[in-house]
């Protein structure tokens, strides 16, 4: 064989494992990572992904959403067959369904910017607005059944309401995947949809005693009290959703006064009913089955999935419960012994309710072959011996290996929003709350866009670099690292000086660390110290520099003493005396407008939030 065929065949055999490796990277994938943009940027238009496409217009319900739980990227001819001709069913928000689909779409068009992907896009928005209740939120379907089916109710439940905001937020950005795919009018709606989302999510927060707690899975459109879902999951206080939820909320910039409350309420109430020094291990059980335990483990909590509503709402909420259970009447049988017993769902779930249990997790059986069971209130998660009932008949008092290993009833969902980002939110949200006059720069893990060397660069034009070679890399609860005894440099944009400073975070070490200079002081190591680590735990503490008479333009340096340092750095700023420009805005009617990357209103020269909540005086660069 001569070089050129050896040559052409390599060529060829490569060729092949790249199509290969295509074809293997793109079938590894379930749909959710498709649609999330894991193959890739480049892929997304191509003629591959433009096929895929196809097929999730071709199934696309004709009200404009999808069904979930389908991997629309690799179907049989046969599940592809029953999708099509199920398309005048209804659709859903659930697990992720339409949502997904139309992040997956948008990929696409702006890939190709074939007109026939936006059109899904808009049909699916439209389900979107239309399936929104009158005072907000969504259910898992539209249209809705009208039963009196949980399914129609207000949807915490797998992040339903957060994946839907989510996307509307992204959408009325108008950036990314999104950028000018919609008119402006569009996604004017977007935002008014979003905020009547979060109206609702304030409604919905549960009232504990006269002291807001978190929210349930499902809430009642009408009265917004915590409901039931499926018969094992009961009204309370969901650990994993309120988690969720709470991180989502705290991603809103310029929370109004409420917001902020919630949040803060949101967060104290699950730290006080944690399960402290406990988390979930998989294992395999004495019958060689996979389980799940609750084990010892310091620094760590657990939260039931489910927690017990307690007080006046609390009562209220079960004896809704136990009244819809009376007025449907339905019954359950159980064979035992070749004997079949009948049990009515209202008296399964009264019997076992206990009151005084209030504020512990409680768990349900939901499995035909233990219909009796339905509604039966369980509050022990590992095996206790069953009772025998009035029947005769030996009823469960815990749950079952199959229960614990298929649903996750506990689990650590609150930990890091407790211990990481809820810190990092409220220091953002007080130094906000202190600018005054001033206007708040942040320079953490959040406002960082890309690095250059040892240089990293931020948002609105601020940049970090240094003459000791270090790269950048971050710590928990939204902090950049930075090294000791390294110089590092902070520019400031033109324009701007620098009043105060803030650092907040933690030493990263088991030796005290300290601000050992600024702006050219210097500081002795027991000036303004970050506590060592003990036992592996930060201490986070705050720094505040006024810089008086002395503001800072162009640059500002610092150095840290001893080790290393987790920081937020907030830098409070003016516009220097004399550069200073103040456009006076008049108009008979406010004026909506996009600042810093979100919708303002501007009236009678002040500016407002989207939620009312004045901001500034309204300053803006002559245009």
């Amino acid at each position: 064989m001569n070089t050129a065929n050896r040559i052409l065949l390599c060529l060829i055999a490569l060729l092949g494992i790249n199509l290969s490796m295509k074809a293997a990277d793109l079938s590894s994938l379930n749909w959710g990572q498709v649609c999330s943009g894991q193959m890739g940027a480049a892929w997304y238009g191509s003629a591959e992904s433009q096929e895929i496409a196809d097929i999730v217009l071709s199934v696309q319900k004709t009200n404009g959403g999808w069904m979930k739980n389908d991997q629309l990227h690799k179907l049989t001819a046969s599940e592809l067959a029953t999708l099509q001709a199920s398309r005048s069913g209804r659709s859903c928000l659930d697990n992720y369904a339409t949502t997904q689909e139309m992040r997956f779409l948008a990929k696409v068009y702006q890939g190709c910017k074939i007109e026939k992907y936006r059109t899904a896009f808009v049909n699916a928005l439209q389900l979107i607005f239309t399936a929104e209740k009158s005072n907000g939120g969504w259910s898992q379907y539209w249209p809705l059944s009208g039963s009196g089916s949980y399914h129609d109710y207000i949807t915490f439940n797998d992040d339903l309401m957060t994946n839907v905001m989510k996307l509307l937020r992204d959408i009325q950005s108008n950036e990314g995947d999104f950028k000018d795919i919609l008119d402006e009018a569009t996604r004017e709606r977007c935002l008014a949809s979003f905020n009547k989302g979060l109206e609702v999510i304030l409604k919905c927060q549960i009232d504990d005693n006269g002291t807001k707690a978190a929210w349930c899975a499902q809430h009642d459109p009408v009265d917004f009290l915590p409901t039931e879902g499926r018969p094992h999951e009961f009204p309370s206080v969901s650990g994993c959703e309120s988690a969720a939820l709470l991180s989502f909320l705290m991603t809103i910039p310029n929370p109004s006064p409420e917001l902020q409350q919630a949040i803060t309420a949101g967060v104290t109430w699950l730290d006080a009913h944690k399960i402290e020094g406990k988390a979930i291990e998989d294992y395999t059980n004495a019958d060689g089955k996979p389980d799940r335990r609750i084990v010892d483990r310091p620094g760590s909590a657990i939260w039931g999935r489910f927690i017990q509503l307690g007080g006046p709402k609390g009562a209220e909420a079960y004896e809704k419960l136990f009244n819809k259970l009376r007025l449907s009447n339905k019954s359950r049988t159980y064979t035992y012994e070749g004997v079949k017993y009948t049990y009515k769902e209202y008296e399964i779930a009264t019997a076992s309710y206990k009151e005084d249990k209030a504020y512990q997790p409680i768990f349900g059986i939901y499995s035909n072959d233990y219909a009796h069971l339905f509604y039966r209130f369980l509050y022990n998660y590992h095996d206790t011996p069953p009772v025998v009932d009035s029947k005769g008949v030996p009823v469960a008092t815990s749950l079952m290996a199959e229960n614990r290993r298929s649903y996750q009833y506990l689990g650590s969902w609150c930990l890091n929003l407790i211990n990481a980002e809820y810190p990092a939110w409220k220091h953002k949200i007080d130094a906000q709350n202190e600018a005054g006059e001033a206007t708040l720069y942040e320079l953490s893990s959040t406002t960082y866009e890309s690095s250059e060397t040892t240089t990293y660069r931020f948002k609105e034009g601020f940049s970090v670099s240094n003459t000791g070679g270090k790269n950048y890399a971050t710590g928990s609860s939204n902090t950049v690292k930075y090294s000791a005894n390294v110089e590092y440099t902070i520019t400031i944009p033109q324009g701007l000086s620098v009043e105060k400073v803030v650092f907040y975070g933690y030493d990263n070490y088991d030796v005290d660390a300290y601000v050992s200079m600024l702006n050219g002081v210097s500081y002795t190591s027991t000036d303004y110290v970050f506590p060592a680590k003990v036992s592996g735990t930060a201490t986070f503490v705050k720094h505040t520099f006024d810089l008086g008479s002395a503001p800072a333009t162009d640059k500002l340096t610092f150095k840290l003493g001893s080790k290393q340092c987790c920081l937020i750095i907030s830098l409070y700023c003016t516009r220097p005396s004399g550069v200073r420009e103040v456009v006076e805005i008049k108009a008979p009617e406010p004026v909506k407008r996009l600042q810093n990357g979100q919708i303002v209103i501007v009236k009678e020269d002040k500016i407002y939030n989207m939620s009312g909540q004045q901001l500034k005086t309204v300053e803006l660069d002559n245009q």
